[in-house]
């Protein structure tokens, strides 16, 4: 898996998270990606259908969005229909990352003003589909918990094998809370020399509050202290 995405043009907040892609299809990275998709397509592989989750963190900057777009990639990888929603609705990344416009998008659709076919895009480079998360509503939070919603996660679901959904920290605002009742298998990213433990607990505990079935963490920037070279990662993605 080769990711070369450019950095020119990038919001500063999101320079952390950009710089964990490897542009090294044969390093660790890949290899810690295919397990990672094994684990998870075994995971659900009793679900019949499309496969729904929900990717999120307790707090920002833990590689969430990151995580999502190469588990959107490895998944299509193995010829399975993929659609990545960018879900955070407040401060969205799928489309800085994938240096594309932030045109109509979900919460367009969600506000009445477009329709689900039209805010669809092909990601031709690594064969999956995607939703930005269009012009940022005053009422997110709302969006996200309503009927609306559903209605648009129940009409994806005939076309996609695997539906990814990057969404706001769970500490940080209640978004990612109210998508649980539409899809609650969660993929948990962690982040060391980041993420605190209470702040995790209080994270999962919120999750396990909402009812949220806990698939399993991803844990980012696991270096191995041998290597010097901080583009290779030693178990980028922890499953489990």
């Amino acid at each position: 898996m080769s990711f070369s995405f450019k950095k020119k043009k990038i919001d500063p907040h999101a320079i952390s998270d950009v710089d964990l892609i490897t542009k090294k299809p044969s390093s660790s990275l890949s290899e810690a990606l295919k397990a990672a998709r094994t684990n998870l397509m075994y995971t659900l592989a009793e679900i019949q259908g499309c496969k729904t989750m929900m990717v999120t963190s307790a707090f920002s900057a833990e590689g969430k969005t990151t995580t999502c777009i190469n588990v959107a990639a490895a998944l299509a990888q193995v010829r399975t229909k993929v659609l990545l929603v960018d879900a955070d609705l407040r401060r969205p990344r799928i489309h800085t990352y994938l240096e594309v416009k932030n045109g109509q998008g979900l919460a367009n659709h969600l506000g009445g003003f477009a329709t689900v076919e039209s805010i669809i895009n092909k990601m031709k480079e690594f064969d999956f589909d995607y939703i930005t998360a269009g012009n940022l509503p005053p009422n997110p939070a709302e969006l996200l918990s309503s009927k609306k919603f559903a209605e648009f996660l129940d009409a994806v679901k005939e076309k996609y094998d695997y539906i990814i959904i990057d969404t706001p920290p769970v500490n940080a605002v209640a978004d990612a809370l109210s998508i649980v009742a539409n899809a609650k298998n969660v993929i948990f990213v962690c982040r060391c020399g980041i993420s605190i433990t209470k702040e995790v607990q209080k994270a999962i505990l919120a999750l396990e509050f909402a009812q949220a079935k806990i698939l399993g963490f991803i844990t980012i920037d696991a270096r191995n202290r041998k290597i010097k070279n901080y583009e290779t990662y030693s178990g980028y993605y922890g499953y489990r």
